[in-house]
C-alpha cells in the first residue's frame, strides 16, 4: 500500500505507511511510552512482543490494514482497519487508532483519519464503525470530532487488561458523511497537505 506525507500547521511532517516486521522495536518503544492507565484500555497487551510480531504479519499479509505514522524516524500513531469479510458485511470495517497523549493537539490523528479515509474510499467502503471502551474519553472525543456517531453502548461487555468489567461504546459513520469531516481536519494540516510518495500508483 502506497505511502504518504503530510506536512502539519506547524510545518513538522509526518509520514504514513504500512507497518512491517522492521518496526518491531519501534512499536514496542511507541507503545510502551503510554502510560498503563491508558493501555489496559487496549483490546490486547501491546507491549507483548509475541503480539507485535503477529500484528506485523497481519499487515504485511493484507488480513488486517495496519499503518503507523512517523515523525523524524519515530512513530507518532498506530492505525488500523480491518474490514468485514462476510460477503453481508462487506462493505463496512472497523478502525482503531492510537495517539498518544503528548501528540494530541498536532493534528496526526486527523492526517491518520484522512489517510484512511482514503483507503476506505478506495475499497468501495459504505461504512467504517469503531469499538471503544468508555473510560477513553480522548478517543470518543477524536471519534466524535471526525464525524462518528454513538450507535450504542454495551454495559459490562469488555474486560480490560486488569480483568474489570467495561462499558463497550460502539460508534459508526457513514462514508459520505465522513467527507464532511474533512474541512475539520484540514484545519490541522497545512494547505496541500499531503503528497504521494515516489513508486506510488
Amino acid at each position: 500500500m502506497n505511502q504518504k506525507t503530510f506536512r502539519l500547521k506547524n510545518k513538522s511532517m509526518i509520514v504514513i505507511r504500512d507497518l512491517s516486521s522492521d518496526d518491531l522495536e519501534n512499536a514496542l518503544a511507541f507503545f510502551s511510552a503510554i502510560p498503563e492507565s491508558q493501555r489496559k484500555y487496549f483490546r490486547s497487551d501491546v507491549i507483548d512482543k509475541t503480539h507485535l510480531k503477529d500484528r506485523a504479519k497481519q499487515s504485511e499479509s493484507g488480513k488486517i490494514i495496519r499503518r503507523v505514522a512517523e515523525m523524524n524516524g519515530e512513530i507518532v500513531g498506530d492505525t488500523s482497519l480491518e474490514i468485514e469479510t462476510e460477503s453481508w458485511k462487506s462493505s463496512s470495517a472497523y478502525l482503531r487508532m492510537v495517539v498518544p497523549e503528548k501528540q494530541i493537539g498536532k493534528g496526526i490523528q486527523f492526517a491518520m483519519a484522512k489517510d484512511m479515509y482514503d483507503i476506505a474510499h478506495d475499497k468501495k467502503l459504505e461504512k467504517i464503525a469503531t469499538k471503544l471502551m468508555r473510560p477513553q474519553k480522548d478517543l470518543l472525543e477524536i471519534y466524535s470530532n471526525l464525524g462518528f456517531k454513538m450507535e450504542g453502548v454495551l454495559s459490562d461487555h469488555v474486560h480490560d487488561q486488569e480483568g474489570h468489567e467495561q462499558d463497550m461504546i460502539v460508534m459508526a459513520a457513514p462514508l459520505e458523511e465522513l467527507r464532511s469531516a474533512h474541512g475539520f481536519i484540514g484545519d490541522w494540516l497545512d494547505y496541500d497537505h499531503s503528497s504521494v510518495g515516489a513508486g506510488e500508483m
